[in-house]
């Protein structure tokens, strides 16, 4: 269903578009939830929680210590494919997007959802919901273009260990540099 050539390429873009709708809709929450928590939390108590919390997520991922995160752990049914090419691929994608339906591999999402409740601000929240929904079909494109599924899990298991590294070094200097813009 989530081709990427021919006529088949639109259920893809329909996927994508879910997952950025998804990634919106679960900033929005976390800006809701963050707007009360903002509100009664002075910027370094807040701060202080977000360099705490990264830290433990961290240690978790270099496994220093062990713990389960909040997570549906659920798939999504397969009678939502019965929705068409168009429809059940959107739709699949919001669920994905919003974590309502699907089990969570890594400790990035936790990070950025701590830092949209405790120091985003409207627009950062919803471009950091944006991104995570870019950042999902990305994966999704890249594994498309593979001439075989299990040839994109194979080198995604290789890399996985690298790539997760990466990323966490990446975000948490983007994070020291906004909390240094914010203080």
């Amino acid at each position: 269903m989530l081709g990427v050539s021919g006529r088949r390429s639109y259920s893809l873009q329909a996927f994508a578009l879910g997952l950025v709708i998804g990634g919106v809709a679960s900033a929005t929450v976390l800006l809701i939830v963050g707007a009360v928590l903002q509100s009664v939390l002075p910027p370094a108590v807040r701060w202080g929680l977000v360099v705490v919390g990264l830290a433990v997520l961290v240690a978790r991922h270099l496994g220093w210590v062990s713990f389960p995160m909040p997570e549906n752990r659920r798939l999504v049914p397969e009678t939502v494919f019965r929705l068409g090419r168009f429809v059940a691929p959107l739709q699949f994608g919001i669920e994905m997007g919003t974590g309502a339906r699907t089990y969570v591999t890594s400790n990035l999402p936790y990070m950025l959802a701590l830092m949209v409740a405790l120091v985003a601000d409207l627009g950062g929240g919803l471009l950091a919901g944006v991104g995570f929904g870019i950042g999902r079909a990305l994966m999704t494109w890249g594994a498309g273009r593979m001439p075989h599924t299990s040839d994109w899990h194979a080198k995604w298991t290789q890399r996985s260990g690298l790539v997760g590294a990466l990323l966490m070094m990446v975000f948490l200097g983007l994070s020291s540099v906004l909390g240094f813009i914010a203080v």
